[in-house]
């Protein structure tokens, strides 16, 4: 698909005008240095997430704040619902495949699209428009895509509620907890990547899944992630840490899966069987 038919694409999604609002200003963005030009700091979310294109457009109306639409395209659906999965602290509105409200701004994802919608200022009627307009892209968005099968295999017991993160991208890796500075994990655009919370905030466990394209992929990022976390060596699959934290890992098949911060070798490896079933791991003492 050229830009221009991309283009064209997106402008279908959005009306010229709705409940007395207009559309004033359209911008459309299809580089990455477009994309930084207009959200300077916050760009490489959407380039972290393969994306596409974008298009930018303002609306008003009488006596009103505007309201500012942005529809992204990032390809695919798992790009979209990654992406949705960073920016949502709940899912508190039925529209698209998933949507957050706040005061005065909605985001949701639907197919490959990603759709941030705000005012300048949370008016009745500004947000009333903005649920409008929701509706509208919502309906005029014909296909849904899947959500990643590998968030599928988050066990349900203890995860705290939306508190998880898909992505593809190892800039993500620490946006939890902190696991390394460096791309130990060999994760790049081909590989899956899940990373959630689990139990309480004072004792707080990290479930993270990797899921690669061959095992023989998978097994090379697990021998780098056991040099850079297991320094006897990959003998044992659950160690106490310097903090005193435990980590439990394994390598299943294509792939990896690590529970990190868990208060004890118990509830550490209890946590990575539920995840994947026994692959090979020492049983809980």
């Amino acid at each position: 698909m050229t830009p221009q038919e991309r283009s064209a694409v997106l402008q279908e999604l959005l009306p010229g005008s709705l409940q007395g609002w207009n559309l004033q200003k359209t911008t459309y963005f299809s580089t990455n240095r477009d994309l930084y030009a207009y959200i300077n700091g916050g760009a490489e979310l959407y380039i972290s997430y393969g994306f596409g294109a974008a298009l930018s457009c303002i609306y008003t109306t009488e006596s009103q704040p505007e309201v500012l639409a942005d529809v992204y395209d990032l390809l695919e659906p798992n790009n979209a619902f990654g992406v949705f999965s960073q920016t949502r602290e709940t899912e508190n509105l039925q529209l698209g495949q998933g949507a957050y409200r706040m005061p005065g701004a909605v985001f949701f994802w639907k197919d490959r699209y990603y759709v941030s919608l705000s005012a300048q200022e949370p008016t009745k009627e500004a947000e009333n428009f903005i649920l409008a307009l929701g509706d509208y892209i919502d309906k005029k968005i014909p296909d849904t895509g899947i959500i990643p099968a590998l968030v599928k295999f988050l066990p349900e017991e203890g995860l705290v509620p939306f508190g998880y993160l898909y992505f593809h991208h190892y800039i993500w890796l620490n946006s939890y907890y902190f696991i390394a500075d460096d791309n130990v994990l060999n994760i790049d655009d081909s590989t899956d990547a899940v990373l959630a919370k689990y139990a309480g905030t004072e004792s707080r466990q990290y479930l993270l899944m990797v899921q690669y394209t061959s095992k023989t992929l998978a097994s090379a990022a697990y021998d780098s992630f056991g040099s850079s976390f297991f320094p006897e060596g990959l003998t044992e699959n659950c160690i106490l840490r310097n903090d005193n934290t435990w980590l439990a890992a394994c390598l299943a098949d294509h792939m990896i899966v690590a529970v990190f911060n868990g208060n004890s070798r118990l509830s550490a490896n209890q946590l990575l069987l539920k995840a994947l079933g026994e692959c090979h791991v020492v049983n809980p003492e």
